[in-house]
C-alpha cells in the first residue's frame, strides 16, 4: 500500500512538472501563463484532495466493518 500511494503521487508530480513545462515554452505572455500555472495547480490540488478525501472514506468504512466483526 505504501508504495502505491508513493506511485501515485510522483506520476502527479510528473504530470503538474509536465504541465507546467509546457505551459512555459507555449508562445504567451508572462502574466498569462502564470495565471494558467497558477490555475492548473489550483485545480490539481483540489483533484487530489477529493481523492484523498475519498480514500479516507473507504479507510474508515473499512476500519468500522472490521470493527464491527
Amino acid at each position: 500500500m505504501k508504495n502505491t500511494g508513493i506511485i501515485l503521487a510522483s506520476l502527479l508530480g510528473g504530470l503538474i512538472v509536465g504541465s507546467a513545462l509546457t505551459m512555459l515554452f507555449t508562445p504567451q505572455s508572462g502574466p498569462e501563463t502564470r495565471k494558467q500555472i497558477k490555475d492548473f495547480i489550483n485545480d490539481e490540488i483540489d483533484k487530489m484532495k477529493s481523492q484523498v478525501d475519498k480514500v479516507h472514506d473507504k479507510i474508515e468504512e473499512a476500519r468500522c466493518h472490521c470493527d464491527q466483526q
